[in-house]
């Protein structure tokens, strides 16, 4: 399988995966689902065991898992791969949005920056951890979730589908419960990255929010 992140980038910003940012929409560039189905053959066809937990139709977080040399359930460290599979729309752009291009070293499409291209790099590293299956790696855990550009629904499912904590998003209604716990996750990770786009500048924190109501 290609291991080059290039390819497994331009992959990715050839298929739709557009937010409609919480506006009625229909047409086949709204929702993550084609990019699930595209993440789902290629961790299956890697001989991976893939979970996943539908959040809203055509809206399914995806996870995947490499066992490190000793596994969770026997005590390893798990370390949690995270990026989200939609993207912001494509009203003003001034490119084909999905016809990825290089120019200057740069890869143009929608996207490929926040952030497919940050899943193209995970999704690298975990090919190349099934072939060489380095000794000491810790079990890896790659989860794909869906609705970060408007609500972060998918984030907050997937916390609660491991943790088993209500997932309230403090973004409107409550989401419906997880199916279950998941089995390709058995406890909260020693560690997790998150492939936000940063400049390459490791990032530990976040502004957050607080509110009240009175």
């Amino acid at each position: 399988m290609n291991s080059d992140p290039v390819q497994i980038l331009s992959d990715l910003v050839r298929i739709p995966s557009v937010n409609p940012m919480g506006r009625p929409a229909s047409g086949d560039i709204y929702y993550e689902h084609r990019m699930t189905a595209h993440l789902e053959a290629l961790f299956r066809g890697m001989g991976l065991l893939v979970e996943r937990h539908t959040v809203a139709p055509l809206r399914d977080n995806i996870v995947t898992r490499i066992d490190g040399t000793v596994v969770p359930e026997r005590g390893g460290k798990i370390l949690m791969l995270e990026a989200h599979q939609d993207t912001v729309p494509v009203e003003g752009m001034t490119i084909e949005p999905f016809t990825p291009k290089i120019d200057g070293g740069r890869l143009y499409g929608r996207g490929s920056c926040d952030i497919k291209g940050g899943m193209a790099a995970m999704i690298a590293a975990v090919i190349r951890l099934v072939k060489e299956k380095p000794a000491g790696r810790p079990t890896v855990i790659l989860v794909c979730t869906i609705n970060e550009e408007h609500g972060f629904t998918g984030a907050t499912h997937w916390a609660a589908t491991y943790s088993g904590k209500p997932p309230d998003s403090g973004h409107g209604p409550e989401l419906p419960p997880p199916a279950g716990k998941s089995q390709l996750l058995p406890r909260v990770p020693d560690a997790a990255i998150v492939a936000e786009p940063t400049q390459l500048n490791v990032v530990v924190a976040h502004k957050g929010a607080a509110r009240w109501k009175l």
